[in-house]
């Protein structure tokens, strides 16, 4: 533990959703060791995963004797492992966003925090449930596609990376929807399926897209 308390912790560039909606991939995380200061429940911390030692940033939900329990903001379950305070590297402070550096609480106001997030999660996955219905029929219906300006039509562009070809579906300078290689289809934001018609969009075969209509595909290896 001395050891990695003595180190000067490079910042970490965020990447998964497992902490959104308080960190975005593209973040530049700031991390200071404990020193021997006191873990608090809240805290978000980084630290090296028990299954395949890479580093996860989550948050700590309790800890006893026996070592420390974290989940993820946005994760619906806490995590499997029980961690020793050996594999803790520190805490993270603040984050930058482009030329904002924002302040990460942790302790009691970052446990406040967490569990505001989960609430507000369960109200919208309850809300989602009750309205998808008549979200669909509005989306089939094709009202809102009619009233959209030529210039704000979603486009598709292909991406060829490691993991395979993404399709992104963009509108404007917003990417609504995307569909990775090996996924069952299209994964759409809300409220943005109303203004597509997704029956013509085109299917990640990774062997290269062609579109007719309105929508146009740019392959691009990045």
């Amino acid at each position: 533990m001395e050891q990695l308390e003595s180190q000067n912790l490079k910042p970490l560039n965020y990447i998964g959703p497992s902490m959104n909606p308080i960190f975005k991939p593209g973040d530049r995380l700031q991390i200071i060791p404990y020193n021997g200061q006191e873990i608090r429940r809240g805290d978000v911390i980084v630290f090296i995963s028990p299954e395949d030692d890479s580093k996860v940033v989550h948050r700590v939900i309790s800890l006893n004797s026996n070592g420390l329990k974290t989940q993820g903001d946005n994760c619906n379950s806490e995590d499997d492992w029980v961690l020793s305070r050996e594999e803790i590297l520190g805490r993270v402070v603040s984050v930058q966003r482009g030329d904002r550096r924002l302040r990460v609480f942790g302790g009691l106001w970052g446990h406040l925090l967490a569990v505001s997030i989960r609430v507000a999660k369960s109200i919208d996955s309850n809300l989602t449930s009750l309205l998808r219905p008549f979200y669909q029929r509005l989306a089939r219906a094709g009202i809102f596609r009619r009233w959209l300006p030529s210039q704000m039509r979603p486009r598709v562009v292909s991406f060829n990376r490691d993991s395979g070809t993404e399709l992104q579906l963009v509108m404007g300078r917003r990417v609504i929807g995307r569909w990775l290689e090996g996924k069952s289809g299209w994964n759409i934001r809300r409220p943005f399926r109303l203004f597509v018609d997704e029956a013509s969009l085109p299917e990640n075969s990774a062997k290269g897209s062609v579109v007719s209509g309105p929508l146009s595909v740019a392959n691009k290896d990045i």
